[in-house]
């Protein structure tokens, strides 16, 4: 099984865009998933988008989405007008860079009631939704494993369900399923085509109880049987859309980059063998 893949940036997150370009053109990344402040990093120093798009353009790389940005639980108290400019700035930057999508994350305290706070929420990812799909834009929802409020895949899928807005799906990090109290079965209530992006990844082995969302290792070198789970969530949701290598690990960003992106690569070789295997045992 052939999927489409990206690199994500946050696997190099020590790496500056510039130094990075020149690891996806060497070892061939056709799409990338970019963060952020990397972006803003050059925008200060007086470049612009367009500047970054024409060139990943000229490389014959595609800009697959931008990550991330923020949606705050009511129960934190933030600002809103700052929340709501921090996101459209992001959302600016990533139509400005050719990119298609921009993934957010939940952040805040839990207050009493986490029903009503999922109400608000979907209000909130409704508002930003319709901003995205203001710019043809798609919102990635990604939810973070150990965190108080969007900490599962049940949760996100709540979340997109109550929220009910075609521009928004949810973005599913192998990690974050893995480390959290998230069942597959539970795919099954998300609404058809609503899986917008995979991250691939694996978890180190160590004992599962002093597992995060924060540790991640390359597949094939974990616990994690990858291509057993992406094939039964591929199955399970007939998902045909980009699946991004993103390895947002401390030990990871402390290798050197040409052993991370060589190591991708051989994950990726891993993760598809292991996809041929799945669909001839079926």
């Amino acid at each position: 099984m052939k999927l489409k893949w990206a690199f994500h940036s946050a696997s190099v997150m020590n790496l500056p865009w510039d130094n990075e370009f020149k690891f996806w053109k060497k070892y061939k990344w056709k799409s990338v998933e970019l963060w952020f402040d990397k972006v803003k990093a050059c925008l200060e120093q007086g470049r612009t988008c367009a500047d970054l798009g024409r060139r990943m353009h000229d490389a014959g790389i595609t800009p697959i989405g931008l990550v991330p940005a923020a949606v705050w639980t009511s129960a934190e108290n933030r600002h809103a007008g700052q929340e709501r400019r921090e996101l459209i700035e992001r959302l600016d930057v990533t139509l400005a860079l050719g990119a298609q999508s921009l993934t957010v994350v939940v952040l805040g305290k839990r207050g009493g009631n986490l029903e009503a706070e999922h109400d608000r929420l979907a209000e909130k990812l409704r508002a930003a939704a319709d901003l995205a799909q203001a710019r043809g834009l798609r919102l990635n929802l990604e939810f973070l494993s150990g965190l108080a409020v969007n900490g599962t895949m049940g949760s996100c899928i709540e979340l997109v369900r109550k929220a009910d807005h075609p521009a928004l799906g949810m973005c599913l990090d192998l990690c974050n399923y893995y480390t959290s109290a998230s069942h597959l079965e539970e795919l099954a209530l998300l609404p058809k085509k609503k899986l917008f992006l995979i991250h691939v990844n694996d978890v180190p082995r160590r004992p599962m109880e002093v597992l995060g969302g924060e540790h991640r290792t390359f597949p094939g070198q974990g616990r994690m049987d990858v291509p057993g789970l992406l094939s039964e969530i591929l199955r399970r949701t007939r998902y045909d859309g980009y699946c991004s290598m993103e390895l947002y690990d401390k030990d990871v960003w402390a290798m050197d980059p040409t052993a991370v992106f060589k190591k991708a690569a051989e994950s990726i070789q891993w993760v598809e063998k292991g996809l041929r295997k799945a669909a001839r045992g079926r």
